[in-house]
Protein backbone atom coordinates (compact mmCIF):
# COMPACT_ATOMS: atom_id res chain seq x y z
CA UNK A 1 0.00 0.00 0.00
CA UNK A 2 1.06 3.66 -0.72
CA UNK A 3 -0.44 6.82 1.46
CA UNK A 4 -0.32 10.32 1.17
CA UNK A 5 -1.29 13.70 2.16
CA UNK A 6 -2.78 16.17 0.29
CA UNK A 7 -3.28 19.83 1.15
CA UNK A 8 -6.87 20.97 -0.64
CA UNK A 9 -6.53 24.44 -0.11
CA UNK A 10 -4.07 27.44 0.42
CA UNK A 11 -1.05 28.37 -1.03
CA UNK A 12 0.03 24.88 -1.03
CA UNK A 13 -3.36 23.88 -2.55
CA UNK A 14 -2.54 20.04 -4.38
CA UNK A 15 0.91 19.78 -2.85
CA UNK A 16 0.61 15.55 -1.88
CA UNK A 17 3.10 14.67 0.86
CA UNK A 18 4.62 10.75 0.24
CA UNK A 19 4.07 8.73 3.62
CA UNK A 20 6.81 6.31 3.38
CA UNK A 21 8.08 5.75 6.84
CA UNK A 22 6.94 4.00 9.83
CA UNK A 23 6.77 7.32 12.18
CA UNK A 24 6.54 10.70 10.53
CA UNK A 25 6.18 14.42 12.78
CA UNK A 26 3.92 16.66 11.22
CA UNK A 27 4.43 20.63 12.26
CA UNK A 28 6.15 24.01 10.90
CA UNK A 29 9.37 22.95 12.01
CA UNK A 30 12.15 21.66 9.43
CA UNK A 31 13.00 19.04 11.86
CA UNK A 32 9.58 17.31 11.01
CA UNK A 33 9.06 15.12 7.83
CA UNK A 34 5.78 16.89 6.90
CA UNK A 35 6.58 20.96 6.83
CA UNK A 36 3.14 23.24 6.61
CA UNK A 37 4.30 26.60 6.21
CA UNK A 38 0.70 28.38 8.46
CA UNK A 39 1.87 30.27 11.62
CA UNK A 40 -1.11 28.84 13.64
CA UNK A 41 0.63 25.41 13.13
CA UNK A 42 2.76 24.39 16.06
CA UNK A 43 6.24 23.27 15.56
CA UNK A 44 5.70 19.71 16.18
CA UNK A 45 2.20 19.73 15.21
CA UNK A 46 1.06 15.74 15.44
CA UNK A 47 2.53 12.59 14.56
CA UNK A 48 1.69 9.66 11.67
CA UNK A 49 2.82 6.50 12.71
CA UNK A 50 2.17 2.88 10.68
CA UNK A 51 -0.03 0.46 11.88
CA UNK A 52 -0.71 -2.52 9.68
CA UNK A 53 -1.77 -1.21 6.43
CA UNK A 54 -2.55 2.38 7.30
CA UNK A 55 -1.08 4.93 9.34
CA UNK A 56 -2.42 6.54 12.59
CA UNK A 57 -2.85 10.29 13.51
CA UNK A 58 -1.90 11.96 17.05
CA UNK A 59 -2.13 15.05 18.06
CA UNK A 60 1.69 16.22 19.82
CA UNK A 61 -0.25 18.50 22.35
CA UNK A 62 -0.45 21.47 19.84
CA UNK A 63 -2.23 25.22 19.95
CA UNK A 64 -3.99 24.35 17.14
CA UNK A 65 -5.18 20.80 17.80
CA UNK A 66 -5.88 18.26 15.06
CA UNK A 67 -8.74 17.11 13.83
CA UNK A 68 -9.74 13.95 11.55
CA UNK A 69 -13.17 14.53 9.90
CA UNK A 70 -13.94 17.92 11.31
CA UNK A 71 -13.84 16.25 14.88
CA UNK A 72 -10.70 17.06 17.16
CA UNK A 73 -8.93 13.92 18.53
CA UNK A 74 -8.12 13.08 21.89
CA UNK A 75 -5.22 9.94 21.43
CA UNK A 76 -4.22 7.91 18.03
CA UNK A 77 -6.88 7.74 15.52
CA UNK A 78 -6.58 5.07 12.10
CA UNK A 79 -6.95 6.69 8.85
CA UNK A 80 -8.96 5.18 6.19
CA UNK A 81 -8.34 6.34 2.57
CA UNK A 82 -10.55 9.78 1.97
CA UNK A 83 -10.60 11.03 5.25
CA UNK A 84 -10.06 14.43 5.73
CA UNK A 85 -7.60 15.92 8.26
CA UNK A 86 -7.06 19.64 9.75
CA UNK A 87 -3.78 20.35 11.12
CA UNK A 88 -4.91 23.79 12.75
CA UNK A 89 -6.22 25.72 9.51
CA UNK A 90 -4.54 23.54 6.97
CA UNK A 91 -7.00 21.04 5.70
CA UNK A 92 -5.50 17.70 4.12
CA UNK A 93 -7.13 14.56 2.85
CA UNK A 94 -5.53 10.83 3.27
CA UNK A 95 -5.25 9.01 0.32
CA UNK A 96 -4.53 4.92 0.40
CA UNK A 97 -4.33 3.09 -2.76
CA UNK A 98 -2.79 0.12 -3.73
CA UNK A 99 1.01 0.54 -6.36
CA UNK A 100 0.77 -0.16 -9.88
CA UNK A 101 3.54 -2.77 -10.60
CA UNK A 102 5.80 -1.99 -13.44
CA UNK A 103 6.85 -4.72 -15.83
CA UNK A 104 10.68 -2.61 -15.86
CA UNK A 105 13.41 -3.93 -13.71
CA UNK A 106 16.47 -3.26 -12.99
CA UNK A 107 16.46 0.84 -13.11
CA UNK A 108 18.62 2.72 -10.66
CA UNK A 109 17.60 6.40 -9.26
CA UNK A 110 20.56 7.36 -9.63
CA UNK A 111 18.88 9.33 -12.59
CA UNK A 112 18.06 11.73 -10.09
CA UNK A 113 21.58 12.59 -9.66
CA UNK A 114 22.67 15.27 -12.46
CA UNK A 115 25.65 17.58 -12.74
CA UNK A 116 27.72 20.49 -14.51
CA UNK A 117 30.99 21.16 -15.09
CA UNK A 118 31.63 24.81 -14.28
CA UNK A 119 35.19 24.92 -15.35
CA UNK A 120 34.31 26.40 -19.00
CA UNK A 121 33.45 29.57 -17.17
CA UNK A 122 29.65 31.50 -17.54
CA UNK A 123 29.46 31.16 -21.53
CA UNK A 124 28.88 27.37 -21.30
CA UNK A 125 26.24 27.82 -18.40
CA UNK A 126 24.50 30.12 -20.02
CA UNK A 127 23.36 28.93 -23.41
CA UNK A 128 19.78 26.89 -21.53
CA UNK A 129 17.78 29.34 -20.42
CA UNK A 130 19.78 32.80 -20.60
CA UNK A 131 17.29 34.97 -20.10
CA UNK A 132 16.61 33.71 -16.06
CA UNK A 133 20.40 33.07 -15.88
CA UNK A 134 21.15 36.93 -16.53
CA UNK A 135 18.41 38.14 -14.43
CA UNK A 136 19.52 36.02 -12.25
CA UNK A 137 23.69 37.09 -11.88
CA UNK A 138 22.38 41.00 -11.77
CA UNK A 139 20.37 40.47 -9.15
CA UNK A 140 23.07 38.56 -7.11
CA UNK A 141 25.76 41.29 -8.32
CA UNK A 142 23.52 44.05 -7.07
CA UNK A 143 23.30 42.11 -4.02
CA UNK A 144 27.10 41.88 -3.85
CA UNK A 145 27.72 45.80 -5.01
CA UNK A 146 31.18 46.60 -4.40
CA UNK A 147 31.37 45.34 -0.90
CA UNK A 148 35.28 44.18 -0.10
CA UNK A 149 33.92 42.85 3.38
CA UNK A 150 34.00 38.90 3.48
CA UNK A 151 31.21 37.99 6.01
CA UNK A 152 28.97 40.71 4.84
CA UNK A 153 29.64 39.78 1.06
CA UNK A 154 28.53 36.49 1.47
CA UNK A 155 25.84 37.16 3.73
CA UNK A 156 24.28 39.49 0.80
CA UNK A 157 24.73 36.39 -1.68
CA UNK A 158 22.86 33.96 0.80
CA UNK A 159 19.91 36.68 0.72
CA UNK A 160 20.37 37.37 -3.18
CA UNK A 161 19.90 33.46 -3.38
CA UNK A 162 16.96 32.96 -1.36
CA UNK A 163 15.14 35.74 -3.66
CA UNK A 164 16.10 33.25 -6.90
CA UNK A 165 15.28 29.86 -5.53
CA UNK A 166 12.07 30.62 -3.27
CA UNK A 167 12.22 26.52 -2.60
CA UNK A 168 15.77 26.92 -0.75
CA UNK A 169 14.59 26.23 2.91
CA UNK A 170 18.84 26.39 3.79
CA UNK A 171 21.78 27.93 2.13
CA UNK A 172 25.27 27.54 3.58
CA UNK A 173 28.43 29.08 2.20
CA UNK A 174 31.59 26.98 3.03
CA UNK A 175 35.06 27.94 1.84
CA UNK A 176 38.81 26.77 2.02
CA UNK A 177 40.88 27.84 4.44
CA UNK A 178 44.79 26.09 4.89
CA UNK A 179 43.54 22.37 4.58
CA UNK A 180 40.16 22.93 6.11
CA UNK A 181 36.72 23.71 5.07
CA UNK A 182 35.32 26.46 7.30
CA UNK A 183 31.29 27.16 7.33
CA UNK A 184 31.42 30.89 6.63
CA UNK A 185 28.26 32.06 5.77
CA UNK A 186 24.54 30.57 6.34
CA UNK A 187 20.67 31.71 5.88
CA UNK A 188 17.73 29.87 7.28
CA UNK A 189 14.23 30.90 5.07
CA UNK A 190 12.59 30.12 8.35
CA UNK A 191 13.18 31.07 12.06
CA UNK A 192 14.89 28.02 14.08
CA UNK A 193 17.50 27.50 16.10
CA UNK A 194 19.51 23.97 14.26
CA UNK A 195 22.97 25.09 13.03
CA UNK A 196 23.48 24.18 9.40
CA UNK A 197 25.08 20.83 8.18
CA UNK A 198 26.16 19.43 5.38
CA UNK A 199 27.35 15.94 3.49
CA UNK A 200 31.23 15.97 3.25
CA UNK A 201 30.13 13.43 0.51
CA UNK A 202 28.50 16.03 -1.67
CA UNK A 203 31.06 18.94 -0.78
CA UNK A 204 33.98 16.98 -1.79
CA UNK A 205 32.75 15.72 -4.58
CA UNK A 206 31.78 19.21 -6.16
CA UNK A 207 35.29 20.65 -5.25
CA UNK A 208 37.01 17.69 -6.25
CA UNK A 209 35.67 17.17 -9.81
CA UNK A 210 34.98 20.87 -10.24
CA UNK A 211 30.89 19.68 -11.14
CA UNK A 212 28.05 21.47 -10.27
CA UNK A 213 25.66 19.00 -8.32
CA UNK A 214 21.94 18.57 -8.19
CA UNK A 215 20.04 15.69 -6.65
CA UNK A 216 16.43 15.87 -6.85
CA UNK A 217 15.69 13.90 -4.14
CA UNK A 218 19.16 12.99 -1.97
CA UNK A 219 16.95 10.67 0.32
CA UNK A 220 16.40 7.94 -2.24
CA UNK A 221 20.09 8.86 -4.69
CA UNK A 222 21.97 5.91 -4.61
CA UNK A 223 24.62 7.71 -4.87
CA UNK A 224 24.44 8.94 -1.01
CA UNK A 225 23.04 6.21 0.32
CA UNK A 226 26.59 5.41 2.34
CA UNK A 227 26.23 9.17 3.46
CA UNK A 228 24.26 9.06 6.22
CA UNK A 229 24.09 12.98 6.79
CA UNK A 230 21.58 13.11 4.02
CA UNK A 231 19.20 11.07 6.32
CA UNK A 232 20.13 12.42 9.70
CA UNK A 233 19.84 16.24 8.30
CA UNK A 234 16.45 15.08 6.62
CA UNK A 235 17.68 16.85 3.26
CA UNK A 236 15.10 16.47 0.32
CA UNK A 237 16.23 17.94 -3.06
CA UNK A 238 20.22 19.93 -2.91
CA UNK A 239 22.01 21.78 -4.75
CA UNK A 240 25.87 22.08 -4.20
CA UNK A 241 28.08 24.22 -6.71
CA UNK A 242 31.89 25.01 -6.54
CA UNK A 243 33.41 28.36 -5.98
CA UNK A 244 36.68 28.56 -8.26
CA UNK A 245 39.36 30.48 -8.56
CA UNK A 246 40.47 32.25 -11.72
CA UNK A 247 43.23 29.22 -11.77
CA UNK A 248 40.28 26.68 -11.32
CA UNK A 249 41.45 26.53 -7.60
CA UNK A 250 38.52 25.49 -5.39
CA UNK A 251 37.56 28.44 -3.21
CA UNK A 252 35.08 26.53 -1.69
CA UNK A 253 31.41 25.27 -2.08
CA UNK A 254 27.62 27.24 -2.02
CA UNK A 255 24.78 24.34 -0.83
CA UNK A 256 21.80 25.51 -1.21
CA UNK A 257 18.86 22.52 -0.07
CA UNK A 258 14.85 21.59 1.21
CA UNK A 259 13.77 19.83 3.58
CA UNK A 260 10.05 19.71 2.14
CA UNK A 261 8.84 16.52 0.62
CA UNK A 262 7.86 16.73 -2.60
CA UNK A 263 9.57 20.13 -3.77
CA UNK A 264 12.60 19.83 -6.30
CA UNK A 265 15.03 21.80 -7.84
CA UNK A 266 15.32 21.39 -10.99
CA UNK A 267 18.30 21.44 -14.42
CA UNK A 268 17.59 25.14 -14.58
CA UNK A 269 17.95 25.86 -11.23
CA UNK A 270 21.36 23.94 -11.35
CA UNK A 271 22.40 25.94 -13.89
CA UNK A 272 21.32 29.25 -12.83
CA UNK A 273 23.25 28.60 -9.45
CA UNK A 274 26.48 27.23 -11.39
CA UNK A 275 25.97 30.57 -13.35
CA UNK A 276 25.97 33.24 -9.84
CA UNK A 277 28.55 30.41 -8.95
CA UNK A 278 30.66 31.75 -11.50
CA UNK A 279 29.99 35.36 -10.85
CA UNK A 280 30.33 34.96 -6.94
CA UNK A 281 33.81 33.41 -7.29
CA UNK A 282 35.20 36.57 -8.65
CA UNK A 283 33.26 38.41 -5.62
CA UNK A 284 35.34 36.17 -2.86
CA UNK A 285 37.96 35.65 -4.54
CA UNK A 286 38.75 39.60 -4.71
CA UNK A 287 37.43 40.16 -0.71
CA UNK A 288 39.99 37.22 0.14
CA UNK A 289 42.48 39.21 -1.40
CA UNK A 290 41.28 42.22 0.09
CA UNK A 291 41.11 40.82 3.57
CA UNK A 292 45.25 39.53 3.11
CA UNK A 293 46.47 42.95 2.01
CA UNK A 294 44.71 44.38 5.21
CA UNK A 295 46.22 41.52 7.56
CA UNK A 296 49.63 42.50 5.93
CA UNK A 297 49.44 46.10 6.04
CA UNK A 298 48.29 45.54 9.98
CA UNK A 299 51.29 43.22 10.43
CA UNK A 300 53.48 46.27 8.44
CA UNK A 301 52.04 48.89 11.34
CA UNK A 302 52.72 46.41 14.20
CA UNK A 303 56.64 45.46 13.00
CA UNK A 304 57.35 49.42 12.25
CA UNK A 305 56.12 49.87 16.07
CA UNK A 306 58.28 46.83 17.38
CA UNK A 307 61.19 48.33 15.32
CA UNK A 308 60.73 51.67 16.95
CA UNK A 309 60.37 49.87 20.32
CA UNK A 310 63.67 47.89 19.72
CA UNK A 311 65.20 50.90 18.52
CA UNK A 312 64.72 52.57 22.06
CA UNK A 313 66.53 49.68 23.57
CA UNK A 314 69.87 50.64 22.04
CA UNK A 315 71.94 53.36 23.35
CA UNK A 316 70.43 56.62 22.09
CA UNK A 317 74.08 58.54 22.29
CA UNK A 318 77.71 56.94 22.65
CA UNK A 319 79.46 57.50 26.24
CA UNK A 320 81.41 60.53 27.33
CA UNK A 321 84.57 59.00 28.57
CA UNK A 322 86.96 61.55 29.31
CA UNK A 323 90.22 60.33 26.40
CA UNK A 324 88.32 58.05 24.58
CA UNK A 325 86.11 58.34 21.35
CA UNK A 326 83.22 55.83 20.17
CA UNK A 327 80.85 55.21 17.57
CA UNK A 328 78.34 52.14 16.46
CA UNK A 329 75.98 51.65 13.78
CA UNK A 330 72.94 48.82 13.48
CA UNK A 331 71.22 47.90 10.83
CA UNK A 332 68.67 44.95 10.77
CA UNK A 333 68.08 42.78 7.78
CA UNK A 334 64.23 42.79 8.25
CA UNK A 335 62.02 45.36 10.43
CA UNK A 336 63.53 43.78 13.80
CA UNK A 337 66.84 41.89 14.33
CA UNK A 338 68.35 40.12 16.88
CA UNK A 339 72.03 41.99 16.58
CA UNK A 340 72.74 44.16 19.92
CA UNK A 341 74.77 46.31 21.70
CA UNK A 342 75.39 49.01 24.05
CA UNK A 343 77.24 51.17 26.67
CA UNK A 344 77.11 50.63 30.06
CA UNK A 345 78.84 53.22 32.55
CA UNK A 346 79.73 50.75 35.45
CA UNK A 347 79.61 52.26 39.59
CA UNK A 348 83.47 51.98 39.85
CA UNK A 349 83.68 54.44 37.01
CA UNK A 350 84.92 51.96 34.63
CA UNK A 351 82.84 51.43 31.29
CA UNK A 352 81.22 48.31 29.50
CA UNK A 353 81.24 48.00 25.65
CA UNK A 354 79.00 44.91 24.90
CA UNK A 355 78.02 43.77 21.29
CA UNK A 356 76.35 40.12 20.63
CA UNK A 357 73.88 38.61 18.53
CA UNK A 358 70.86 36.11 18.90
CA UNK A 359 70.87 33.13 16.51
CA UNK A 360 68.13 33.50 13.97
CA UNK A 361 66.22 36.76 12.66
CA UNK A 362 62.99 38.72 12.71
CA UNK A 363 60.56 38.67 15.85
CA UNK A 364 62.07 35.59 17.24
CA UNK A 365 65.83 37.14 17.64
CA UNK A 366 64.70 40.75 18.31
CA UNK A 367 62.75 39.24 21.59
CA UNK A 368 65.41 37.53 22.91
CA UNK A 369 68.02 40.22 22.02
CA UNK A 370 65.46 42.62 24.11
CA UNK A 371 66.16 39.86 27.28
CA UNK A 372 69.47 40.30 26.39
CA UNK A 373 69.37 44.49 27.66
CA UNK A 374 67.91 44.20 30.24
CA UNK A 375 70.04 40.78 31.75
CA UNK A 376 73.28 42.26 30.98
CA UNK A 377 72.69 46.02 32.69
CA UNK A 378 71.93 43.91 35.57
CA UNK A 379 74.43 41.09 35.78
CA UNK A 380 77.49 44.47 34.96
CA UNK A 381 75.76 46.61 37.53
CA UNK A 382 75.37 44.15 40.01
CA UNK A 383 79.42 42.87 39.45
CA UNK A 384 81.07 45.35 38.01
CA UNK A 385 84.46 43.95 39.50
CA UNK A 386 83.60 40.72 38.70
CA UNK A 387 83.18 40.10 34.78
CA UNK A 388 83.30 36.62 35.27
CA UNK A 389 80.51 36.25 37.17
CA UNK A 390 78.49 38.43 35.66
CA UNK A 391 79.00 36.75 32.54
CA UNK A 392 78.07 33.64 34.72
CA UNK A 393 74.99 35.23 35.86
CA UNK A 394 73.68 36.56 31.88
CA UNK A 395 74.59 33.08 30.89
CA UNK A 396 71.85 31.30 33.61
CA UNK A 397 69.43 33.76 32.37
CA UNK A 398 69.85 33.17 28.74
CA UNK A 399 69.75 29.29 29.22
CA UNK A 400 65.80 30.38 31.03
CA UNK A 401 64.63 32.75 28.68
CA UNK A 402 65.87 31.15 25.25
CA UNK A 403 63.86 28.04 23.59
CA UNK A 404 64.14 25.73 20.49
CA UNK A 405 67.91 26.05 20.54
CA UNK A 406 68.17 29.72 20.39
CA UNK A 407 71.17 31.43 21.72
CA UNK A 408 73.27 34.37 21.90
CA UNK A 409 77.09 35.09 21.23
CA UNK A 410 78.39 38.13 23.41
CA UNK A 411 81.82 39.69 23.14
CA UNK A 412 82.52 41.98 26.10
CA UNK A 413 84.90 44.55 26.50
CA UNK A 414 85.14 46.93 30.22
CA UNK A 415 87.29 49.68 29.55
CA UNK A 416 89.72 51.50 32.75
CA UNK A 417 89.73 55.43 32.09
CA UNK A 418 92.26 54.75 34.97
CA UNK A 419 94.78 52.46 33.98
CA UNK A 420 93.73 52.36 30.14
CA UNK A 421 93.38 48.33 30.43
CA UNK A 422 90.60 46.82 29.05
CA UNK A 423 89.34 43.40 30.37
CA UNK A 424 87.72 41.21 27.74
CA UNK A 425 85.50 38.37 27.92
CA UNK A 426 83.75 36.27 25.30
CA UNK A 427 81.15 34.30 24.82
CA UNK A 428 81.25 32.61 21.24
CA UNK A 429 81.38 35.71 19.48
CA UNK A 430 84.50 36.75 16.71
CA UNK A 431 86.82 38.60 19.20
CA UNK A 432 87.50 42.07 18.44
CA UNK A 433 90.06 43.94 16.75
CA UNK A 434 92.71 45.56 18.37
CA UNK A 435 94.58 48.41 16.17
CA UNK A 436 97.79 49.16 17.08
CA UNK A 437 100.10 52.17 16.86
CA UNK A 438 101.91 50.82 13.84
CA UNK A 439 98.83 49.54 12.38
CA UNK A 440 99.60 45.83 12.84
CA UNK A 441 95.86 44.39 14.12
CA UNK A 442 95.71 42.19 17.00
CA UNK A 443 93.24 39.56 18.30
CA UNK A 444 94.22 38.92 21.94
CA UNK A 445 94.38 35.60 23.23
CA UNK A 446 91.05 34.16 21.44
CA UNK A 447 91.93 30.41 21.85
CA UNK A 448 92.00 31.28 25.94
CA UNK A 449 88.74 33.35 26.08
CA UNK A 450 86.43 32.48 23.87
CA UNK A 451 83.60 29.88 25.61
CA UNK A 452 80.13 28.70 24.62
CA UNK A 453 77.30 31.21 23.30
CA UNK A 454 74.87 32.18 26.63
CA UNK A 455 72.01 30.15 26.24
CA UNK A 456 73.45 26.92 25.47
CA UNK A 457 75.11 25.16 28.88
CA UNK A 458 73.41 26.16 32.32
CA UNK A 459 76.36 27.77 34.65
CA UNK A 460 79.39 27.59 32.41
CA UNK A 461 82.09 29.96 33.43
CA UNK A 462 84.17 32.29 31.24
CA UNK A 463 87.64 33.72 31.71
CA UNK A 464 88.73 37.18 30.99
CA UNK A 465 92.00 38.46 29.76
CA UNK A 466 93.44 42.28 30.04
CA UNK A 467 94.50 43.93 27.49
CA UNK A 468 96.14 47.41 27.24
CA UNK A 469 95.07 50.50 25.32
CA UNK A 470 98.05 53.11 24.00
CA UNK A 471 97.13 56.40 22.83
CA UNK A 472 95.87 56.14 19.60
CA UNK A 473 94.97 52.98 19.56
CA UNK A 474 91.39 51.24 18.49
CA UNK A 475 88.99 48.35 19.14
CA UNK A 476 86.89 46.79 16.44
CA UNK A 477 83.65 45.24 17.44
CA UNK A 478 81.77 43.51 14.86
CA UNK A 479 78.87 41.13 14.18
CA UNK A 480 78.56 38.42 11.38
CA UNK A 481 76.24 40.38 9.14
CA UNK A 482 79.74 42.44 8.02
CA UNK A 483 82.31 39.62 7.94
CA UNK A 484 79.55 37.52 5.76
CA UNK A 485 78.37 40.25 3.41
CA UNK A 486 77.57 38.23 0.38
CA UNK A 487 78.93 39.84 -3.10
CA UNK A 488 77.32 39.24 -6.88
CA UNK A 489 79.74 36.53 -7.16
CA UNK A 490 78.90 34.67 -3.78
CA UNK A 491 82.18 35.76 -1.93
CA UNK A 492 82.30 36.45 1.77
CA UNK A 493 83.60 39.57 2.66
CA UNK A 494 85.39 37.64 5.23
CA UNK A 495 87.11 38.28 8.83
CA UNK A 496 90.56 38.81 7.01
CA UNK A 497 89.34 41.32 4.63
CA UNK A 498 87.90 43.05 8.10
CA UNK A 499 91.60 42.94 9.33
CA UNK A 500 92.94 44.59 6.27
CA UNK A 501 90.78 46.86 6.15
CA UNK A 502 91.52 47.94 9.38
CA UNK A 503 95.00 48.05 8.76
CA UNK A 504 95.41 50.18 5.90
CA UNK A 505 93.04 53.13 7.45
CA UNK A 506 94.57 56.39 8.02
CA UNK A 507 91.02 57.50 9.85
CA UNK A 508 92.17 59.19 12.88
CA UNK A 509 88.57 59.17 14.82
CA UNK A 510 86.13 56.05 16.05
CA UNK A 511 83.70 57.24 13.60
CA UNK A 512 86.13 57.54 10.61
CA UNK A 513 87.07 54.29 10.95
CA UNK A 514 83.42 52.58 11.41
CA UNK A 515 82.36 54.49 8.22
CA UNK A 516 85.39 53.72 6.00
CA UNK A 517 84.71 49.75 7.15
CA UNK A 518 81.13 50.12 5.95
CA UNK A 519 81.40 51.97 2.65
CA UNK A 520 83.78 49.03 1.69
CA UNK A 521 81.42 46.46 2.70
CA UNK A 522 78.68 48.33 1.01
CA UNK A 523 80.48 48.38 -2.13
CA UNK A 524 81.50 44.36 -1.76
CA UNK A 525 77.96 43.51 -1.73
CA UNK A 526 76.64 45.92 -3.74
CA UNK A 527 73.52 44.45 -5.81
CA UNK A 528 72.78 41.91 -3.09
CA UNK A 529 70.18 41.74 -0.61
CA UNK A 530 71.25 41.91 2.92
CA UNK A 531 70.81 39.03 4.51
CA UNK A 532 71.64 38.97 7.92
CA UNK A 533 71.47 41.90 10.26
CA UNK A 534 75.04 44.13 10.77
CA UNK A 535 76.16 45.99 13.84
CA UNK A 536 79.62 47.73 14.52
CA UNK A 537 81.51 49.33 17.04
CA UNK A 538 84.44 50.94 17.33
CA UNK A 539 86.26 52.84 20.26
CA UNK A 540 89.37 54.71 19.94
CA UNK A 541 92.35 55.67 22.88
CA UNK A 542 92.82 59.07 21.75
CA UNK A 543 96.61 60.50 21.44
CA UNK A 544 98.22 61.85 24.54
Amino acid sequence: MSHTLEVLEGSGAGHRFELSRDEILVGRGLACQIVLDSPAVSRTHARLVLQGDTYAIEDMGSRGHTLVNDRQIAGRVRLADGDRVKIADVPLVFRSHRPEVSEKRGESTTTILRSLDVRHGPDAILKVNAEAKLRAILQITRALGRTLDLEALLSKMLDGLFQVFPLADRGLVLLVEGDRLVPRAAKHRHDWQESIQYSKTIVHQAMDQRQAILSEDAAVDERFTQAQSIADFRIRSIMCVPLLAQEMNPLGVIQLDTQRPGARFTDDDMQILASVATQASVSVEYAQLHKQRLKQAKLEREMDIAQDVQRNFLPRSTPDLEGYDFWAYYLAAGKVGGDYYDFIRLPNGNQAVLLGDVSGKGVPAALLMAKASAVCKVALLSCPDRIDEAMHRINNEICDASTGGTFLTLVLCVIDPQTHDVTLANAGHMSPMFRRADSSIEEPAESNVRGFPLGIVRDSRYATTTVGLAAGESVLMFSDGISEATSLEDELYSDERVGGQLRRMEADTAAGIGQALLEDVRRHAAGCEQSDDISLVVFRRNPA
